[in-house]
């Protein structure tokens, strides 16, 4: 069976770099008419100028903060508008930022969970409405393998919520899944091109050798590339996974067996 989005209708948020955009565009590749949105206006333009002229297939850029319910109504109803109808949705947009556990700060904790959580929430709960009267529908979300063996790297804002989209994302399968709507959580180990390895470097005890280590953890002697995530949301957003709804993919190279 051939993937095919064919005339699909797509949101992915998050859009404007790493794992959102080759999501984006692995999409657009494969025939769907697709959405990006992200805050910044002049880099998610760009992305869309890019996606388009690489795949020749319709890319619509708007700006958007995932985590203000105005601003995610306003682009849901912009597409239904637009479209009559949503059929995917990827909620990739996230922060990962560190910090000690004993000096993080509450608002530092609240800004992790407002992103990477509540407008995980957000956009399904307004998507769901959407698609709840038509089915066959896929919600994708974006977790992490440290939301299954969290980071020892000061990352307990941005573990704790990894963990909690892989409940969400059960609990949204388990309550539409009646209603042909899928959900699935895909949990990407270490990507090479999301800029991640620039923060490593920088907390005392990690260091520059922090590469090294998680290539070392690998079962296949690599880390990953956005691209690899992005052929998982393909299977994810296809009939190929018509029988798959509630799970959590650990796309790591097998890194997790190291922990």
């Amino acid at each position: 069976m051939d993937i095919s989005l064919k005339d699909k209708i797509a949101i992915v948020t998050g859009a404007s770099l790493g794992i959102g955009k080759a999501i984006a565009e692995a999409f657009a590749k494969h025939g769907a008419k697709v959405v990006i949105c992200a805050r910044g206006v002049e880099r998610l333009n760009e992305v869309a100028e890019e996606i388009t002229k690489s795949t020749k297939n319709e890319i619509w850029a708007i700006p958007c903060d995932v985590s203000k319910k105005s601003d995610v109504l306003d682009l849901v109803n912009k597409v239904v508008k637009k479209y009559s109808r949503i059929d995917i949705l990827v909620n990739n947009a996230a922060i990962q930022e560190y910090a000690p556990f004993l000096e993080m700060s509450e608002d530092f904790w609240d800004r992790h969970f407002d992103i990477n959580v509540k407008g995980m929430f957000l956009f399904s709960q307004a998507v769901i409405k959407v698609m709840i009267n038509k089915g066959g529908c896929r919600i994708i979300n974006l977790s992490s393998d440290s939301g299954v063996a969290p980071l020892p790297v000061q990352a307990t804002a941005y573990c704790s919520t990894k963990s909690a989209i892989i409940g969400l994302t059960r609990c949204i399968a388990k309550e539409f899944g009646r209603y042909g709507i899928y959900c699935n959580a895909i949990c990407p180990g270490c990507i090479i091109d999301t800029g991640e390895y620039s923060h490593y470097a920088e907390i005392e005890g990690i260091g520059k050798g922090r590469l090294q280590v998680d290539v070392d953890n690998t079962a296949i002697g690599r880390i990953g590339y956005s691209k690899d995530i992005a052929n998982v949301a393909l299977f994810f957003a296809s009939d190929l996974s018509n029988f798959v709804t509630g799970e959590r993919l650990l796309a790591t190279g097998g890194d997790t067996m190291a922990q």
